[in-house]
């Protein structure tokens, strides 16, 4: 298997259809409202957990099966479910529609891996281990939040893109390079002993 090549999509407008139940479902669900895009969700399970998210046309839940049409003119599709039946179907049905497809925990089928995103405003790191080792990539990017979290470092970014915004484009490159030169971070990696 090739290495996956990592983008950041600006789903702004742009439909995206999960399909699942609960927490996970949950999670999918905000990060792609948080992300601009409208949002079709198929569930199981009981529709009114996600009533207080967002109205329509931001999120439009259905409260039944999946359908194959379901994918019908839709960008991204997310599975919440751990059914691989379900999963190897939608995954036939995303690549007849060319939708990019993620079945969460099931790598094999997916055409896509969700990362772990740390931000600091426009400043965001993401980390990913194509599906493979999720839990390690929650942990790390829960450490990249904390740092990211430091106040002085969130100042720093706010600095940058003023800059960015404020000099002239000829004298830009330079600049920028000369701030970059005071950011400094420092890693403390350690495992503890079993």
């Amino acid at each position: 298997m090739r290495a996956s090549f990592p983008v950041a999509l600006k789903l702004t407008g742009r439909p995206c259809l999960v399909v699942g139940s609960g927490r996970e479902t949950e999670r999918r669900v905000r990060a792609l409202l948080d992300a601009g895009a409208q949002v079709r969700l198929v569930t199981p399970g009981s529709a009114a957990e996600f009533a207080s998210f967002a109205a329509p046309p931001a999120l439009v839940v259905e409260q039944r099966e999946y359908r194959s049409s379901d994918l019908a003119g839709v960008w991204l599709a997310v599975l919440c479910e751990r059914n691989p039946p379900l999963a190897k179907r939608m995954s036939q049905d995303a690549e007849r529609c060319q939708t990019f497809f993620c079945a969460i925990d099931q790598p094999v089928p997916s055409s896509f891996s969700n990362v772990g995103l740390a931000r600091s405003g426009p400043l965001f790191v993401a980390v990913g281990t194509e599906g493979k080792a999720p839990a390690l990539a929650r942990r790390l990017k829960d450490e990249l939040q904390r740092l990211l979290d430091d106040p002085t470092l969130r100042a720093f970014v706010e600095h940058i893109v003023e800059l960015r915004e404020h000099t002239p484009a000829a004298e830009r490159a330079k600049r920028l390079e000369r701030e970059m030169q005071r950011l400094h971070l420092k890693a403390n990696f350690a495992l503890d002993e079993d």
